[in-house]
């Protein structure tokens, strides 16, 4: 038999018979029963009863096709899906409301400005509460005191979804730790409803989750998977120095076995400790003193505590955060409007940079094809990359920069260290862009 005839379970996968061949077959069978010299003509009744029947067959065969397939996290689709990660103990996750509010600004002075950063928290008035976070920079001031921005519900879920004209108010707690609107106040509203809670996490989402999911317990990927679910965790790292042979150390292959102690002998019963790193994303406080949202040092702490082993403490503290600017000169074509070109530029690198992970480095060259992929642009030159002194946290694990600011040499990558996490804001004074008409 050659491959042409091997059907349904094969060693490539799943061969469905065409619709063809089961005609083929059929025919065949009605010869062999009927005699050879039977009526098999398109007009025939019989005929017209077997094409009928292979119809039917070749659905069969795409029900084995799809029920074959559905056995596997990398090609099962729907329900399927469903049933795999119930068998991981990872259920699909549902989708967080968005839509949009108008924030308005009263009382403030004519000539100063207000900006409320991505991630801003904004509650109900009314109990129980809702809380909402915005997905974009805000600027107001007395001549533009009002602006639509869209949100995202803390909470996963239909009880994240907001009715139309909902009393809404800054979370007082958040605002006063991170606003200073002296007497100003902004008043948010939204004219339409927020939805999209009583959906779920699409095929594709959900199926890298599952394909993500460690098969043991106690494991460095086990324990950080776990952390990445828990909401406001942009990303996160677990540094565990005894837990393996760190050959990336100057001092690694240089030990004189024999001469001394390899290392201070714990004592017995004395805890063992490793650290983990968690970036926040904008608007999640770290602490429950930080705001009403829950806190992600909490959360994080409460998931590590389910799948450590006995004696085995993390000690839990924020990523660095750096932030990133860039200054250069845009050369364009003549027509196209130099402000729409940067936007479209500082979108693209924001959407970069927010994709980075914790240790990872902004690329000068990275910069340099988002800007050159920008319709209208012809060139652009001397492109440096600056960073902001981050702030300073609990822990440094290989050469953190505290204290000063940088600009980089043209051509040159910004490089973080492992506990340092990149965030690229659209006002952010870094930004410095030149643009010149050719």
């Amino acid at each position: 038999m050659n491959d042409l005839d091997q059907f349904g379970v094969t060693a490539d996968g799943f061969v469905v018979k065409g619709i063809d061949r089961i005609i083929a077959d059929q025919q065949a069978r009605a010869r062999a029963m009927f005699g050879s010299d039977v009526d098999l003509t398109s007009g025939s009744a019989l005929r017209k009863v077997l094409d009928a029947a292979a119809v039917h067959v070749q659905e069969l065969w795409r029900g084995l096709e799809a029920q074959y397939y559905a056995n596997f996290a990398t090609t099962a689709q729907g329900p399927a899906l469903d049933l795999l990660g119930t068998d991981l103990g990872l259920p699909r996750q549902p989708l967080q409301a968005t839509g949009e509010i108008t924030l308005t600004l009263a009382g403030a002075e004519p000539e100063r400005r207000f900006v409320l950063p991505q991630g801003t928290v904004i509650e109900t008035t009314d109990p129980p509460r809702k809380r909402l976070r915005t997905t974009a920079p805000v600027r107001l001031s007395a001549g533009d005191p009002a602006v639509t921005v869209g949100v995202q519900a803390v909470d996963r879920g239909p009880e994240g979804n907001l009715p139309a004209r909902r009393p809404l108010r800054l979370e007082p707690t958040w605002a006063q730790l991170h606003l200073n609107l002296g007497p100003a106040t902004v008043t948010p509203a939204n004219p339409a409803p927020i939805v999209g809670g009583e959906l779920v996490e699409p095929d594709d989402v959900y199926r890298a989750r599952l394909l993500g999911v460690p098969r043991t317990l106690w494991t460095q990927d086990a324990v950080l998977a776990r952390i990445l679910d828990v909401p406001g965790v942009r990303d996160a790292a677990i540094f565990d120095p005894y837990g393996g042979v760190d050959a990336s150390h100057s001092r690694f292959n240089t030990y004189l076995f024999g001469r001394r102690p390899f290392s201070a002998q714990r004592q017995t019963g004395s805890p063992y400790y490793f650290d983990v790193v968690v970036a926040v994303e904008p608007g999640w406080p770290w602490r429950p003193s930080d705001g009403a949202v829950p806190a992600v040092h909490d959360a994080v702490l409460d998931i590590v505590r389910q799948w450590r082993p006995v004696s085995i403490f993390p000690n839990i503290n924020p990523a660095n955060q750096v932030d990133v600017g860039i200054r250069a000169t845009l050369l364009i074509q003549a027509g196209h409007d130099p402000d729409a070109i940067k936007g479209e530029i500082l979108s693209a690198v924001q959407a970069g940079v927010d994709r980075l992970r914790l240790g990872r480095g902004v690329l000068h060259s990275d910069i340099v094809l988002a800007a050159r992929a920008t319709a209208g642009v012809v060139d652009v030159q001397n492109l440096r990359l600056r960073r902001c002194a981050p702030a300073f946290g609990d822990v440094t694990l290989d050469g953190a920069v505290f204290g000063n600011a940088q600009e980089l040499s043209v051509g040159e990558n910004l490089v973080l260290a492992p506990d340092e996490i990149a965030r690229f804001a659209l006002d952010s004074p870094l930004i410095d862009l030149q643009v010149l008409s050719q």
